[in-house]
């Protein structure tokens, strides 16, 4: 799973539903995992190409840019050939409006502006190719719009990329292979690929950032593998929980996965104090 995904499940179920951020928290978790969902059946697909030459998938990369990064979900590193792949799991009647360059569906009757996947494709596109001729690789790069869901019906195109229902994907990778030479030797491949892969998810407070947080605004505490309820007590070497009274030897380190998922990899012991909602003189990473 992503680890933006996991962050944002983190933070939708630590930041109490009072907080102003709470609602916008959980709607982005639910788009993610929407996501998310998309990109599985997608990555399926892709296994599927029969490719002379087998690519190289990166997945949730972020590709320096002016002032800031540009996140890619999919990734293809193919010796022939660069795609970028933008997933929509989109349900309803689809239209890109070229004129306006907005993107809407209309479901139920009712007409729904979104993100248009048009413009963050090419926006993407953008920045791996200026980043990779930074990196001595100026090569073009190609891009697609994958429509994930079969209940997602594309009424109007758009102009600059082509937009393909999921179960098109294989061809499509097959026939840019077929269709172009050679550019990208092995060596090359694993150097963008290990580029790529250590510029990806650095910044882990960018969250509170974006949502408005401070460390304070988290609830505390172990969370309890049976009822999911957060604050369990520890007693006797064992953590109680207070709701439904489930005892567990080792909840504490699904807290410590959570820490790491929000703060990094390093933790003091007064920081897993804090975490675990001890009661002691609060330290905050």
């Amino acid at each position: 799973m992503p680890e933006r995904l996991l962050a944002l499940a983190v933070l939708a179920s630590r930041v109490p539903k009072e907080h102003e951020s709470s609602g916008r928290i959980k709607e982005d978790c639910a788009n993610r995992i929407s996501g998310f969902a998309g990109e599985k059946r997608a990555d399926f697909f892709l296994s599927e190409a029969k490719l002379r030459e087998r690519p190289i998938v990166l997945k949730d990369v972020d590709v320096p840019g002016a002032g800031r990064s540009v996140q890619v979900d999919t990734l293809v590193l193919h010796p022939s050939f660069v795609l970028v792949a933008e997933v929509k799991n989109v349900t309803g009647e689809l239209y890109f409006d070229n004129e306006s360059g907005q993107f809407y569906r209309i479901k139920g009757g009712k007409r729904e502006g979104m993100r248009n996947p048009e413009d963050q494709l090419n926006r993407a596109i953008g920045a791996l190719e200026t980043f990779l001729a930074s990196a001595g690789f100026p090569v073009p790069v190609q891009g697609a719009i994958i429509l994930a869901s079969y209940n997602g019906l594309l009424q109007q195109a758009p102009i600059t990329r082509p937009a393909l229902t999921v179960d098109r994907l294989p061809l499509h990778l097959e026939k840019l292979e077929a269709e172009n030479r050679p550019i990208l030797s092995a060596g090359s491949l694993r150097s963008i690929e290990q580029q790529l892969s250590g510029s990806s998810f650095q910044k882990r407070d960018n969250y509170f950032r974006w949502y408005g947080l401070i460390w304070s605004d988290l609830s505390v505490g172990v969370r309890c593998p049976e009822c999911h309820l957060l604050g369990m007590g520890r007693i006797h070497g064992r953590w109680i929980c207070h709701g439904c009274g489930s005892p567990s030897k080792e909840a504490h380190l699904t807290a410590l996965q959570e820490f790491r998922i929000l703060f990094g990899d390093k933790i003091t012991v007064k920081q897993a104090m804090w975490f675990f909602g001890s009661g002691i003189e609060v330290c905050r990473p």
